[in-house]
């Protein structure tokens, strides 16, 4: 089943799947657990997300998703799996391909410096859709459905417990 709506900057419109879509992702998103707490970044300027960004040139999409992980938290990942897929449209140009990711974070470390991230949160829970939208300090892109239905997707996850 695919699922469409629109993003979260105007002129975007989703397209969110358990399957690939596209067979080459340029980018990753994670929602990584570590010891059965959700792990969040706040971005310098966008507020408390998911950590994620773009593969770089020569860089296998898990390779992104581990460097990611460290760059933004600190973390060094366990385990990982794909859990699903989206495509973000700017009008009716495809501009990303991002793969979704849940994670077993094996271990912490200080949050390295030079990056765009300055913060780290653990969460007992997986926030709801509505505390977000109603909390400022939220990036704008924990505001989409993917968030929404993705979480939904990982709730009982064997990551979600450890």
């Amino acid at each position: 089943m695919n699922y469409e709506f629109p993003g979260a900057l105007p002129d975007q419109n989703i397209i969110l799947s358990k399957e690939s879509l596209v067979e080459e992702a340029n980018c990753v998103l994670t929602f990584p657990f570590y010891r059965g707490k959700l792990v969040l970044v706040r971005h310098h300027s966008r507020g408390w997300e998911l950590p994620g960004g773009k593969r770089e040139e020569g860089e296998s999409i898990i390779q992104a998703a581990i460097r990611e992980m460290y760059e933004e938290t600190g973390g060094e990942l366990d385990s990982i799996e794909r859990i699903g897929q989206y495509l973000i449209y700017e009008k009716t140009r495809l501009v990303f391909v991002k793969n979704i990711y849940i994670s077993k974070v094996r271990i912490l470390r200080e949050l390295p410096d030079g990056f765009e991230t300055n913060a780290v949160m653990l969460v007992d829970t997986i926030p709801k859709q509505l505390e977000i939208m109603n909390d400022p300090t939220f990036s704008p892109f924990m505001k989409d459905h993917v968030y929404l239905i993705a979480s939904e997707w990982i709730k009982d996850h064997r990551f979600t417990h450890c």
